[in-house]
């Protein structure tokens, strides 16, 4: 029987700590998903870009999310107090701060382009 080093313990420690970040990660990154598809995809369409089935019944129209404007004109804590507030003809929504902070990493890592 091999006898386990402590350098060998701490790697599988590194190792287990690393994985259980990234399936954590992941997870909350589908939870956005599924929140944004559930809840913000109807007027905001499926790819960001505002033009989802009920868009064109909204005055004025919902953001674009691929806009590069969008993202310089509204910092997360903005985001955040719309979702929670509502703005216009966009209602508020009734979401944790853990779920908030989901769909905003989502519409983040879906629609934002890197300049």
């Amino acid at each position: 029987m091999r006898k386990m080093t402590k350098g060998t313990g701490v790697g599988v420690f590194l190792t287990t700590m690393f994985l259980l970040i990234v399936t954590s990660a992941g997870a909350e990154y589908e939870q956005g998903k599924n929140i944004y598809e559930n809840k913000c995809a109807l007027c905001h369409g499926i790819k960001g870009e505002g033009n989802g089935p009920a868009a064109t019944a909204l005055n004025p129209p919902p953001s674009n999310f691929k806009s590069p404007g969008f993202w310089e004109e509204n910092k997360d804590s903005s985001i955040t107090d719309t979702i929670k507030k509502g703005r216009g003809m966009m209602p508020a929504f009734d979401l944790s701060p853990d779920e908030i902070k989901d769909v905003i990493d989502y519409m983040s890592g879906a629609f934002k382009k890197e300049r």
